[in-house]
């Protein structure tokens, strides 16, 4: 090896290093900034505009337009990547979270066999022969993805039905 080709491998070994180092520390970052407890705010349009509702992809049985309640679960990330999302005072999601990516987390709720949500996953897997995921005790897994537009210490905003932003304060 020449002297040129010792000096420009070690040159791009150490901007690998810098930038695999970067990586590692936004997405340290972005786990910080995520853990606590979050609370729904509002739903934003394209144009800034809060709504109260919105307005489903498809049509319903009469052809008309489907619409929904614009609002959002307040959410729960704990430090041990576990989470919970409540949409009522009696109705709740938890389960594990991870990061795909600095802007994409992922949610992968559990659901008990015994459960009644449960039972019905079993009757539609008889039904339609379709198999859910399982955790090793035989509870079903459903997962889904979030994906955050803006994140800070106090605010998070999360795209909702693509059209929409759901926007959150940190308690």
């Amino acid at each position: 090896m020449t002297i040129k080709r010792i000096t420009n491998f070690g040159i791009l070994l150490c901007l690998l290093t810098f930038n695999l180092n970067a990586q590692t520390t936004e997405k340290v970052d972005t786990t910080k900034l995520l853990i606590g407890q979050w609370i729904f705010v509002k739903t934003l349009d394209t144009n800034n505009n809060e709504v109260k509702y919105v307005t489903q992809d498809y049509k319903g049985p009469d052809g008309s337009d489907i619409q929904i309640v614009a609002n959002g679960p307040d959410i729960t990330i704990n430090a041990d990547h576990t989470y919970v999302k409540k949409f009522t005072d009696v109705n709740s999601d938890k389960g594990n979270w991870r990061l795909i990516s600095n802007y994409e987390v992922e949610y992968e709720m559990l659901i008990e066999k015994d459960s009644r949500q449960g039972n019905m996953i079993k009757q539609t897997q008889e039904f339609l022969v379709k198999k859910w995921r399982t955790d090793s005790n035989g509870n079903y897994l459903d997962a889904s993805t979030d994906k955050i537009v803006l994140l800070t210490e106090n605010e998070m905003r999360v795209e909702y039905h693509k059209k929409y932003v759901l926007v959150y304060r940190k308690k």
